[in-house]
């Protein structure tokens, strides 16, 4: 907002009079900082002051996700809730599972660990809100312990002796064997592998970390205990803690151990890259402290956020960190390079901090708002990892950029040349002296690489084209993966997952569940109706005859198979029970499970749900007693699915909106259409070549596939941030021309003028954004090299190159657009423009003169 007001001011004024380097907001910005610098620097002090206790807190709104979140209006959130409601059991995030493996997991030695586990997690005080503890051995005391009471033993009688048999016997000959379809459970096929499940009260809160929350302390506490016994009774060769509470857990502290390991990387490598560009050891501690004392801010302000608008995952807190200190950064040495530049040229303190926030100020402030508008389109999405990361780092890049548009001038007015220390005071004034003899004497690399571009346009954007061809192809034909918790690559929960999925089979994990809520009761004198059973039945054994699934149970089919559920009294006790377990609360639900061949968030799965939807609408349709039903698929693989798909429907939108208000920002500031394009067109060649790469990189090079949510963040975060140095160099390349050069001449001053700083910036970006590599998150992972790569992509490449050639091409239809924008009019500066023209030609003698 404060880009396009700031624009249309100055459109207006350069409109209606002669065309002149006068921005009338941000010369009044840099009026206002040079006259109350001090005051400046007292008001951004208080309001570190004061943000620092809410930053402080800011650890009680997080929330740790391994999901894109939960939309409460697609069908997978209905079924959940109807779940909730009539099925009170299979409640989300409120279990553990333990999985033991070795070579018989049946053997005593297991069965003693076992045992004892389940008395030490069971201990008064161990575990918070343990509700109950189930391993075969608990099943297996309960089916004695109800034998001895029958045949008249008294209740203590009946434990002891049920205990002492529990010791005596083996899975195998106890007396009382636990039911097959209960057992295989429990113990894999093979017998290599045991699950004991841990049921809690209530699930974590929304706000849960592994350091704070109660429910989920109680997987670290499960972990040492489990430690403990091994040291001491042996057991199992392996064991893991896994399920959703223990990958929620993981997520907390695979977050915290990232941060703690990308926070001193990402300051060490901008301290780094700074101190090289400006050869100074004062320098980089300017910007980066200035950016942290908006990041303690931002953080103070996400804490308000998160507490009354909406909460904020741990994802998002890592993003901010990371945004800010290379965007800030960014913006704040932009701003520094340009007062040097003024120095060396001879004008005074005062003289270069005006000019620096007149005209870098309008660059940043352009940049802040591509990157605000990009971050704000997320804030339409229905998912709150979406929503947050809109919320946070659209807040904290504005935080940045009032920091850098007025404490940073601040603070140079106050300090000097002393903030490039040790070149300072006659060390900057040979200093000076050099670099524009240096610049007189030969031109540098950026102004050689423009002044190809201009002179062989079409054979540098031919040669973008043949790159961008088979790009555009292993974009449109990459796979991508939908698991988000396998995004934890090196979690012990993940590999819980997997090992579970090789005993059990992979559709055991995260099954799909059909809810079917019928007008009328369809349970009477404990037996099913027959209209029911048969409706039921046929919807059963349409889903079990798709290609992927491998058993449907339910009310007709307990154990997977077909029983006759209108006669109970034909039925086991284990029969009844499990018709029962599958009919809801009020005697007219149904609940069938269906598990899949494969695991739940393969393509094919996601594909298997629709099916079994479009199943239950052809059903619907075509059988009257169906038609009256709800039918609602949920479960693992449907909550993905509509994640996705709701996400892509909801991020064409943000890509429309995104689009179609940065085209606009750029065409207030830059006053061409032309110009506009070439800075929408341009990022998406980055963001292509980008993502292709990223696509080769982690499929075939790290094989950890590329989660589909990264191509749709990364379209908005590289319009955003990746539109910097496209703004940097269009403005001034806008800059240049509005003081009578020709378009060549002006794209070739421009790019050398910038050509180091924009290089340095994009290094010092993409350093930070790198710095996600180290992270434990597939999900950060993926993208800190994509934006990484596309940041580079673009200072090296189409910034360099591609802009220049396009420009070239372009000429003085380069500046078209409406009358009351345009901020180049050549038509009065004819005999400049042939001048500068003329000198077009040996750049070498431009710079000589210069």
């Amino acid at each position: 907002m404060l880009a396009i007001g700031a624009g249309y001011l100055a459109s207006r004024k350069l409109g209606a009079r002669a065309p002149g380097p006068r921005v009338p907001t941000f010369a009044r910005i840099a009026s206002f900082v040079g006259r109350r610098h001090r005051i400046i620097v007292i008001f951004w002090v208080l309001l570190l002051v004061v943000s620092f206790p809410l930053f402080q807190q800011l650890s009680q709104v997080i929330t740790s996700t391994t999901s894109g979140g939960q939309s409460t209006t697609s069908q997978s959130a209905k079924a959940q809730a109807l779940m909730a409601q009539e099925f009170p059991h299979p409640q989300a995030n409120t279990s553990t599972i333990i999985l033991l493996q070795g070579n018989d997991v049946t053997n005593n030695a297991t069965k003693r660990f076992t045992i004892d586990l389940e008395e030490r997690l069971l201990a008064p005080g161990v575990l918070n809100g343990v509700e109950n503890v189930t391993t075969v051995y608990s099943l297996e005391r309960t089916l004695l312990l109800v034998y001895f009471l029958q045949t008249g033993d008294s209740y203590s009688m009946a434990q002891l002796h049920a205990n002492q048999t529990l010791w005596a016997f083996t899975l195998s000959t106890y007396p009382l064997q636990i039911p097959s379809e209960i057992l295989r459970n429990f113990i894999s096929p093979s017998k290599d592998a045991m699950i004991i499940l841990v049921d809690f009260s209530k699930s974590p809160g929304s706000f849960g970390s592994a350091d704070t929350d109660p429910i989920l302390k109680n997987v670290i506490t499960i972990r040492d205990i489990i430690s403990q016994l091994k040291a001491s009774d042996g057991g199992p060769t392996q064991t893991y803690v896994t399920g959703d509470l223990a990958t929620t857990a993981d997520s907390s502290l695979g977050s915290h151990a990232d941060l703690s390991l990308i926070e001193p990387v990402t300051i060490g490598a901008i301290l780094v890259l700074v101190g090289l560009f400006f050869l100074a050891i004062v320098t980089p501690f300017v910007p980066l402290g200035t950016i942290g004392m908006a990041l303690v801010i931002a953080e103070g302000g996400l804490f308000l956020i998160g507490k009354y608008i909406i909460p904020i995952g741990d994802t998002t807190t890592t993003f901010l960190f990371t945004i800010m200190l290379g965007v800030g950064t960014d913006y704040a040495i932009f701003l520094m390079a340009r007062y040097r530049e003024e120095r060396v040229e001879g004008r005074d303190r005062a003289q270069a901090v005006q000019t620096s926030v007149t005209w870098s100020g309008e660059s940043i402030a352009t940049s802040a708002t591509t990157v605000i508008i990009a971050f704000g389109a997320m804030t339409i999405s229905s998912f709150t990892l979406l929503r947050a990361i809109g919320f946070g780092l659209g807040f904290g890049v504005l935080i940045a950029l009032l920091v850098s548009l007025t404490l940073i001038p601040s603070l140079i007015l106050m300090a000097g040349d002393r903030v490039f220390w040790p070149i300072s005071g006659r060390r900057f004034e040979r200093y000076a002296a050099r670099a524009r003899k240096r610049r007189s004497d030969r031109p540098g690399y950026f102004r050689r690489a423009a002044s190809f571009s201009v002179k062989r346009p079409v054979l540098v954007l031919g040669l973008a084209l043949l790159v961008s061809l088979p790009a555009i192809y292993i974009t449109l034909t990459g796979s991508t993966s939908y698991d988000f918790s396998a995004g934890l690559t090196q979690a012990e929960s993940v590999h819980g997952i997997t090992a579970l999925e090789q005993s059990f089979g992979a559709g055991q994990i995260g099954p799909t569940q059909v809810i079917i809520q019928f007008p009328g009761i369809i349970l009477a004198n404990g037996n099913l109706s027959r209209v029911s059973a048969d409706s039921i039945e046929k919807l059963s054994q349409g889903i079990g005859n798709l290609s992927n699934v491998r058993e449907v149970t339910g009310p007709t089919r307990p154990n997977g198979i077909l029983v006759d559920a209108t006669n109970m009294t034909s039925l086991t006790q284990e029969q009844k029970l499990a018709v029962l377990g599958s009919i809801g609360r009020d005697n007219r639900t149904g609940m069938l499970t269906v598990l899949f061949n494969e695991e739940p968030f393969t393509p094919n799965s996601l594909d298997t749900v629709s099916k079994i939807r479009n199943l239950v609408v052809n059903l619907q349709s075509s059988d009257p007693s169906l038609a009256q039903d709800t039918i609602l698929v949920g479960g693992a693989s449907a909550s993905t699915l509509d994640f996705a798909n709701e996400t892509i429907s909801q991020f064409n939108t943000m890509r429309v909106i995104t689009v179609v208000a940065i085209f606009f920002v750029l065409l207030v500031v830059l006053g061409s259409y032309p110009l506009a394009m070439t800075g929408i067109l341009s990022i998406g060649l980055s963001i292509t070549w980008a993502y292709a790469a990223t696509l080769l990189f982690f499929n075939h090079v790290l094989q950890s596939g590329v989660l589909f949510i990264i191509p749709l963040v990364l379209f908005l975060l590289l319009y955003g941030i990746g539109m910097d140095y496209n703004i940097f160099i269009l403005t001034r390349i806008r800059e240049e021309a509005q003081r009578g050069k020709e378009t060549h001449q002006a794209v070739v001053d421009a790019v050398d003028r910038t050509g180091g700083i924009i290089t340095a910036l994009a290094l010092i970006l993409a350093g930070a954004l790198g710095s996600l590599l180290l992270s434990s998150n597939r999900l950060l992972q993926g993208f800190g090299f994509a934006i990484g790569l596309a940041v580079i992509l673009d200072a090296m490449v189409v910034r360099t190159y591609l802009v220049p050639a396009g420009m070239s091409l372009l000429g003085r239809r380069a500046w078209w657009g409406p009358n009351r924008l345009r901020r180049v009019r050549f038509e009065k500066n004819n005999e400049a423009s042939a001048k500068a023209s003329e000198e077009t030609i040996d750049p070498a003698a431009t710079s000589s003169r210069s």
